[in-house]
């Protein structure tokens, strides 16, 4: 309130001064007062932001809503359930890859919190940790004593989505106030340039935006937390760590040793690796590191006769000429023939059964069903790998022919081309990490060409604003030289200064900051010191004066208003998704861009006045309103574009579309694909492939035109 106050009152003081009638009063004070209304407003929601984030407990809780609800959803979008849930089976993980048993039973015991009591009702030996489907809770639950579980398989044996029900069970056990599981994909972290408790709260700020808020408990000593590194290290977050063997095999067995040092053995957590890269990782250098404290299970391979049933009841259940097509394949099922070593884990089958088993469409109404019979021949799949290699080649095809639930909206080649490149990018420029953000998708382009391509997005509209003035002055050809000039100098200054690349995370709205405002005043007080003292050598004094009061004032007020409302995130409680975070960075973008017109025009207005002995005339405010709102926007154009992705990503998007890399409406595409097609799935603010497997087969082939993406720029 207070500053709505000052600048009303200012209003007020400058109408008097240069005695303005009541209309030109009104507008005066009508511009102050948005500006300082946006700054309140900002400032209101950081201080309700800092009162909900001092209780851990309830933001535990709150982000329990958000996992659940995102893993529901993704649940659904995979058709974990239908027709019904695979068995995947698993035994107790081999001796030489966990604890011993009683190890880990003395370990339990003398954790603080676990009295002997509650260790006597448990089962005792390490065979108790056999099981199948839906007993995982239980085992990680009641069965392990220091729940602390190493889940390993081969690929494609069904880790994830074992995973994934862990994740859904613990959910459903937990009580208020207790650790949330948390699933994290290891293929995105380098233990060598982060460690991991940085690494999970980086991911938990990506997917979860609202844990970005500072905690107010935080101790005054150092720099303030944010939720997410709050909810670390008081142990709210129980960590479900997916994809070890991602981690490139030099750097495994250190990861192994970061993570033991991370988690402590009080605090509870879930390993997922490929059994060989694991085993491997143990014995490098040498030296045996184990995952401390940690019981282990091997998932087993589907049974022949589960595998057989779950493809028959598929296709529309025993007896029906649909089902007797898998017949010759069912008779190889679980023997080590190609296709039945390709079909005995659960990726296999869900691939097979997208293949094979089309859903009803306008396409294939009449058309008979394709055959899987083709599957068991074995010149021309002669192996396992040959047999995968044709379910991923085939698999785009039919996620993307048409149903009647939703006819297709890019043909099945466009969409190869756009995930391939997609791929390409993942694996050549983002080092394999399986997180496909759109505000990082910059990094497709070579840094040569990003340089250009957003100096000329800030220097075109830059310059087509200031043309105008000149053409309003002298004509079409003058206005054509001045705006020129002047855009092609700001493109210029973007392109050589950096500001093409977006912050780490996008905005989703906007949040006041007095550092910030201070900062700005100060630039405006050294900008127009400057100005005064150069154009009183080459004038006068009273006209270096005048100059300095007015560009110093304008500059002050952009810097001011765009440095007070700096970036913020939302409210743990909103679900967030890529279209979600988009839609709310772009509308940050043109908040900044607002805030700075809004902030300057009334400061150019009323100091412009000073050039007048006799006040101000109508003429002077109308060309200073011009004048100020087009600085305003070169200003907030530039704040825009270095505080928000929306603009570097508009414009990566434009150039990788009229190359024929991306469709146009990008992030239509990728929802469809998850959505619809099944082929990603979503993780917070980002989409994945849904296999990783997929993602390194599409990565390995040439997009159209057979060239990279963009050169390898290294390891996220």
């Amino acid at each position: 309130m207070l500053l709505t106050v000052l600048c009303a009152g200012g209003a007020l003081a400058l109408s008097q001064r240069y005695g303005l009638d009541t209309p030109g009063t009104a507008v005066t004070l009508l511009i102050t007062v948005p500006p300082a209304y946006l700054a309140w407003k900002a400032f209101l929601h950081d201080r309700a932001d800092a009162s909900r984030a001092t209780d851990l407990g309830t933001v535990a809780d709150h982000l329990a809503e958000a996992v659940k609800i995102q893993w529901d959803a993704e649940a659904r979008i995979r058709r974990i359930n239908d027709p019904y849930p695979l068995p995947v089976a698993w035994r107790a993980a081999d001796i030489d890859l966990i604890e011993d048993w009683g190890l880990l039973t003395d370990i339990a015991l003398s954790l603080p919190g676990c009295p002997p009591s509650d260790l006597a009702d448990r089962p005792t030996g390490p065979d108790v940790l056999a099981g199948n489907g839906a007993e995982i809770g239980d085992v990680f639950s009641r069965r392990v004593p220091t729940r602390r579980l190493l889940v390993l398989g081969s690929p494609g044996a069904g880790k994830t989505v074992l995973l994934l029900r862990l994740l859904a069970d613990l959910i459903d056990r937990r009580t208020p106030h207790d650790p949330v599981p948390v699933l994290f994909s290891l293929a995105s972290w380098n233990p060598d340039l982060q460690e991991l408790d940085a690494w999970m709260a980086e991911q938990l700020r990506q997917n979860h935006p609202g844990l970005t808020v500072p905690w107010a408990s935080a101790p005054s000593s150092r720099r303030p937390a944010d939720l997410a590194q709050a909810l670390l290290e008081h142990r709210l977050v129980l960590p479900i760590l997916d994809g070890f063997d991602e981690i490139p095999p030099a750097l495994q067995a250190p990861a192994l040793d970061a993570v033991n040092r991370a988690l402590p053995l009080e605090q509870p957590m879930v390993l997922a690796s490929r059994t060989p890269q694991y085993r491997s990782a143990l014995t490098r250098g040498g030296i045996i590191v184990r995952l401390n404290g940690a019981a282990g299970i091997q998932l087993l391979p589907l049974e022949q006769a589960e595998a057989a049933a779950y493809l028959r009841r598929d296709a529309g259940g025993a007896h029906t000429a649909a089902a007797e097509r898998w017949s010759g394949v069912a008779e190889l099922l679980g023997g080590d023939t190609p296709v039945g070593q390709a079909l005995s884990t659960p990726l296999g089958l869900f691939l097979a059964r997208t293949i094979y088993n089309p859903r009803p469409g306008p396409a294939n109404h009449a058309a008979p069903p394709p055959d899987p019979g083709r599957l068991c021949d074995t010149t021309a799949f002669p192996t396992r790998a040959a047999v995968l290699g044709h379910l991923f080649d085939a698999f785009i095809p039919a996620a993307y022919a048409a149903t009647d639930r939703e006819p297709a909206r890019w043909s099945a080649e466009r969409a190869h081309r756009t995930l391939v490149f997609l791929a390409r990018h993942l694996e050549t420029n983002r080092a394999g990490s399986p997180d496909l953000a759109w505000w990082e998708l910059h990094h497709a382009l070579p840094p040569r060409t990003r340089r250009r391509a957003v100096g000329l997005a800030a220097g075109l509209p830059a310059g087509t604003m200031f043309g105008l003035p000149f053409v309003v002055l002298g004509g079409y050809p003058d206005g054509l030289r001045g705006g020129s000039v002047i855009g092609g100098t700001i493109g210029l200054i973007f392109t050589l200064a950096g500001f093409m690349d977006p912050p780490a995370a996008p905005a989703v709205r906007l949040r006041w900051s007095l550092r910030g405002f201070a900062s700005g005043l100060s630039i405006g007080l050294l900008t127009g010191l400057g100005t005064g003292l150069l154009v009183g050598l080459f004038d006068s004094p009273l006209a270096g004066l005048r100059a300095g009061i007015t560009i110093g004032s304008g500059v002050g007020a952009v810097a001011a208003y765009t440095g007070a409302l700096s970036a913020a995130n939302p409210d743990l409680t909103v679900e967030v998704g890529p279209a979600t975070v988009l839609a709310r960075d772009r509308r940050t973008f043109g908040q900044i861009i607002l805030t700075a017109v809004l902030g300057l025009v009334p400061a150019w207005t009323a100091l412009l006045g000073l050039s007048e002995d006799d006040g101000l005339t109508s003429g002077t405010v109308v060309d200073a309103a011009f004048f100020g709102t087009l600085f305003g926007l070169a200003g907030g154009l530039a704040t825009g574009l270095t505080v928000t992705a929306w603009g570097t990503f508009t414009v990566t998007r434009a150039h990788l579309g009229l190359r024929q890399r991306i469709p146009r409406d990008l992030l239509a595409f990728l929802k469809d694909a998850h959505e619809t097609r099944g082929v990603l799935r979503q993780v917070g603010a980002v989409y994945q492939f849904r296999h990783i497997d997929l993602q390194r087969h599409l990565g390995q082939q040439l997009p159209s035109g057979g060239t990279d993406p963009a050169p390898r720029q290294g390891r996220p």
